[in-house]
């Protein structure tokens, strides 16, 4: 698999793990989310900064981004489109 999209394999398969938003680790990495969903799809390189930052807004560690899949993985599925995962709030009185 191409670097890039081993890179942005592994981002959107922890983010959705994770159950975070684009936005909220967009935010999280001090990036922005257009340049997020680029990286997920493998259309763009990045910097090992940014790899960095990802990767600690993630709480993983670097080398988790560029984990090769198991032969035949399916890609990681995005969150749903206007759906916010569900948080865990505590409840006001």
């Amino acid at each position: 698999m191409e670097a890039r999209k081993l890179v942005g394999w592994n981002v959107r398969k922890l983010r959705v793990e994770r159950g975070v938003t684009i936005e909220n680790l967009a935010g999280g990495a001090e990036i922005g989310a257009s340049y997020l969903a680029q990286l997920e799809r493998g259309e763009v390189n990045v910097g090992v900064d940014i790899l960095g930052r990802l990767a600690q807004a993630l709480g993983a560690k670097l080398s988790d981004l560029t984990v090769e899949p198991a032969p035949g993985a399916k890609p990681p599925r995005p969150l749903r489109a206007g759906r916010r995962p569900r948080s865990k709030r505590v409840a006001r009185r």
